[in-house]
């Protein structure tokens, strides 16, 4: 390395540390569950939140695109957004998303990881069973149908495989045995885990899958769910009585429970979230919807006690591939899934939890062996953090952004205001702006050219692009 490139690498760090210090926002770290910083202690112009503690309109667009689409706005999205003056605004953009192809992608997504679908050990639904039971997932979500009936076709369903995509509920689990059975069915429908549960309601619940059955056929990887008669007692759709009877409650909260976990980061269901899920005939839109227009989802994240997460490693990965217009590989450990994604394809659509890449490896993508929530990890580890700050691969790819001549014919304010709004959904604050300009004004030769891409890279490493805020 010349002397040259070592004064450059040393600005170039100094710029990010600047940049991220101005901000107010560590460069990684822990989510904080609570509310990190005094209200006094936001500049008057804050990006993020306003005075009584709510989320920015900049800060809300991108929250509910994360949450209900699995991306961020697209700059004219988000613009469109933050400027207009309409009241129902934030009312009109939650019916727009629900109603969306990439709602009901997304939130497949969701319920293929607790509903572990993938090909491959320890599962083992193979290849042709993955794609039809993630199309009927996809059809739930999408038409949104009740959980309640769909709880029921699922411990109801026998044939096979290819044909019948419910029956791969008892196919999707390690351990194909009426306690594996149960095991499945408690932690899925009830949020139980079946080893931490009394020794009498282990045999109770594992009474109800004992006569289920899985034979092959001569069809390859055919297999076929059916109820051995031979067995008696009651069979899993007696279980799915139990759970719309006497278990009606806890099924809900459940249910409520992930939702609410997986959109305010609350371990415990609202109870107010519970009544809306059940008056609605336990639909997941309603829910949703209710949440997305509540006040507690519409508060600030450094005051207002919205709980900051590190986004999902499919939804990071698909922004990243967006906003550079770079496209990915796919691979699995073992020959038997089809592996040739096309290389456009979005990470939130991968149906098969033994096809991933490196990128979602890294990033803690659950391997759905489980179905547990804690499969998945949004923490920032230090071979993330290196990946992200040394990748010359992920740096070069912000070429193709600043690189253009369009991009490059406009003065370097435009030029960062541009780049905020792609990464951050926002623009960029007066104070932002002038520190930028001023920083680029002092610099000379092949560090001043490459400038807006350093800001592209500083822009991605800071917490406010990586992390749900």
């Amino acid at each position: 390395m010349t002397d040259t490139e070592t004064r450059f690498d040393v600005s170039r760090r100094a710029f990010i540390a600047g940049t991220v210090a101005f901000a107010g926002l560590p460069l990684f770290g822990a989510a904080p569950q609570k509310a990190p910083v005094q209200a006094e202690a936001l500049p008057p112009d804050s990006p993020w939140e306003t005075p009584s503690g709510d989320a920015t309109p900049a800060v809300l667009v991108r929250r509910l695109f994360l949450d209900l689409a699995g991306r961020i706005p697209r700059v004219e999205e988000a613009k469109a957004f933050v400027n207009s003056e309409d009241a129902l605004r934030r009312r009109k953009l939650v019916e727009g998303l629900l109603e969306s192809d990439s709602f009901a992608d997304y939130w497949s997504m969701r319920f293929c990881d607790i509903l572990r679908v993938k090909s491959e050990f320890p599962i083992n639904l193979w290849p042709n069973a993955v794609y039809v039971y993630h199309r009927r997932i996809r059809s739930f979500v999408k038409n949104d149908e009740p959980w309640d009936a769909f709880a029921r076709a699922l411990l109801s369903a026998t044939g096979s495989d290819f044909r019948d995509a419910e029956a791969n509920f008892f196919r999707a689990t390690a351990r194909r045995t009426p306690e594996g059975f149960a095991e499945a069915a408690a932690l899925t429908f009830l949020g139980e885990e079946y080893s931490a549960l009394p020794p009498a309601k282990q045999k109770k619940y594992a009474k109800y899958f004992r006569r289920v059955r899985v034979k092959t056929t001569r069809e390859w990887k055919e297999e076929i769910v059916y109820l051995d008669p031979s067995v008696p007692g009651p069979g899993p759709a007696a279980f799915a009585d139990y759970l719309l009877g006497p278990a009606r409650d806890r099924f809900a909260e459940a249910f409520v429970r992930r939702v609410d976990w997986w959109m305010l980061g609350r371990e415990k269901p609202d109870p107010a979230h519970v009544e809306v899920f059940k008056k609605n005939g336990f639909r997941l839109k309603p829910l949703i919807r209710a949440i997305a227009l509540s006040g507690a989802y519409g508060r600030g994240s450094v005051t207002g006690g919205f709980p900051c997460r590190r986004i999902d490693a499919e939804v990071l990965d698909d922004m990243i591939c967006d906003l550079t217009g770079t496209k990915r590989d796919y691979q699995s450990i073992a020959p038997e899934p089809f592996t040739f994604l096309p290389p456009d394809r979005r990470s939130v659509l991968i149906e098969d939890g033994s096809i991933t890449n490196a990128f979602l490896l890294l990033f803690g993508r659950p391997a759905r062996d489980t179905g547990h929530l804690s499969e998945r990890h949004n923490e920032i580890t230090a071979k993330q953090r290196l990946f992200l700050l040394n990748s010359g691969q992920l740096f070069q790819r912000l070429s193709r952004i600043t690189d253009n001549k369009p991009f490059r014919n406009r003065a370097m304010r435009d030029m960062v205001q541009d780049l905020y709004w792609r990464f951050l959904s926002r623009p960029a604050s007066a104070a932002e702006k002038k520190m930028l300009v001023a920083y680029h004004g002092g610099l000379k030769g092949a560090a001043r050219w490459r400038f807006p891409k350093d800001v592209a890279w500083a822009l991605l490493n800071t917490r406010e692009f990586l992390y749900q805020h």
